[in-house]
């Protein structure tokens, strides 16, 4: 039978007592077509748009996902406990089953650093070791796993180029890393990072510029591949769960807990993690992780297999107020995306609470920019420009001005928030004027 393990240790310490929220923008009722766990107004941050649409791209028996990764638009990489991973090769529209090892093996971290290239992290459930194997063909074969840590699991694992990399000790508040790839055992180091092995928990930023952000316990950063670290008080009073930083100064952390009242939260950061926001939005179970494409466009997803709730939210205003683009049903952990063209593709892995545990992938497709808009943070920045980090701070647009929101649509009447606007074309040329990112304050 099973052991789901992710949620036995996933957010199980006790709160001796609820901070009581404060939100940082108005409650928004929620309409009554919001399933009613999710609804009441008593949880701050919701919107009543719809949201994104999600398309379940894979139903997967007896599989408990706990997170994915995808090398390019194409080829993506799931894993599971009891040894399994899972691959696309069509964006996933299909996934097929490359690994089934059985107990005592658990699979809690997946890192495609190509596509023929890919490594899986996790543990030895009966020798209590930290284990991981690497693939370099596709999948088609598998190293030997290695046992890296003798005394911890490890769990999530990412990787900011083919050579630096990143696994967490996540329940002994440390990592391992990697400056040349990672292939052997000699290859790794580890660096206690919390002093008092607090864990660490969901997803965490590694980011190509060398800073890594984690969370749990403690918020933790690093900006030279993970050799030293800053540690402080998580974001929230009670813990955090998944990191998501988009430049130097914009971070979210989710988190939650599944002891009474079991609920989640996100926070936000606009000067680095020196200082966090209170609550964006509370979720009727915890947030796993977080992603954040650009300072305005994010996800939050999570749920509580015991209770089965799940879900997906997305915010286009920075998480001034979220909306629910998915109830799953289903606990979600993984989240991954890559730029296509003009769009971005997000997944989402989880697991439902179903007699077998039934795995589930959805998938969403967002054109998030419009004529020549761009934003930095997005993809590999070819697209984007370091111009729209700083941006005109305005009372109100000038006469003539066309604004658009985060993912290029017109908006006719802008309130308070985040623009990209351009002046109207000259009577001389059709050549719109450059493009350039304000803050309405009004």
């Amino acid at each position: 039978m099973t052991i789901i393990l992710s949620v036995l240790l996933a957010f199980t310490q006790l709160s001796l007592e609820r901070q009581s929220p404060r939100a940082v923008v108005d409650i928004v009722p929620v309409t009554s077509g919001v399933t009613a766990a999710f609804a009441g107004s008593d949880r701050p941050g919701l919107d009543t748009d719809s949201g994104f649409t999600w398309n379940l791209q894979a139903t997967l028996p007896s599989t408990v996902l706990i997170d994915l990764s995808f090398a390019d638009d194409s080829v993506g990489y799931a894993c599971a406990e009891l040894g399994i991973v899972y691959k696309t090769t069509n964006s996933g529209a299909t996934w097929s089953r490359i690994m089934n090892l059985g107990f005592p093996y658990y699979w809690y971290g997946v890192s495609a650093v190509s596509r023929q290239r890919a490594i899986v992290t996790g543990f030895n459930n009966t020798a209590g070791t930290g284990i991981y194997r690497w693939t370099t063909d596709g999948g088609s074969s598998w190293d030997s796993i290695v046992t890296l840590d003798t005394a911890n699991w490890l769990s999530r694992a990412r990787f900011a180029d083919s050579l630096h990399g990143i696994i967490s000790a996540g329940w002994n508040g440390g990592v391992w890393r990697t400056e040349n790839g990672g292939r052997n055992p000699s290859d790794w180091s580890y660096v206690q990072i919390d002093p008092q092995r607090g864990w660490f928990e969901g997803n965490f930023c590694y980011r190509a510029d060398g800073r890594c952000y984690l969370t749990g316990i403690s918020f933790c950063r690093s900006t030279d591949h993970g050799v030293f670290w800053d540690v402080q008080h998580s974001a929230d009073p009670v813990f955090d769960g998944g990191v998501w930083f988009t430049d130097t100064l914009h971070g979210w952390t989710g988190g939650g807990q599944i002891s009474a009242p079991v609920s989640g939260w996100v926070h936000r950061t606009t000067d680095g993690g020196a200082t966090w926001s209170d609550r964006l939005i509370e979720t009727p179970a915890p947030v796993r992780a977080v992603l954040f494409l650009n300072d305005t466009l994010g996800f939050a997803v999570g749920g509580n297999v015991y209770s089965g709730a799940g879900f997906i939210y997305s915010t286009v205003n920075g998480g001034d107020s979220w909306r629910l683009d998915v109830n799953t049903g289903a606990e979600m952990k993984g989240i991954d995306y890559k730029v296509v063209g003009d769009s971005i593709d997000v997944w989402c892995s989880g697991f439902n609470s179903s007699s077998d545990f039934t795995g589930r992938i959805y998938k969403t497709r967002i054109a998030v920019t419009g004529t020549g808009i761009g934003e930095w943070g997005v993809g590999s920045g070819r697209s984007g420009s370091r111009a729209f980090v700083q941006p005109t701070v305005l009372r109100r647009l000038p006469a003539g001005a066309v604004a658009f929101d985060a993912m290029g649509r017109r908006v006719l009447n802008p309130k308070a928030g985040v623009y990209f606007v351009r002046g109207e074309p000259q009577a001389s040329s059709r050549k719109p004027q450059a493009i350039r990112k304000v803050v309405v304050t009004r």
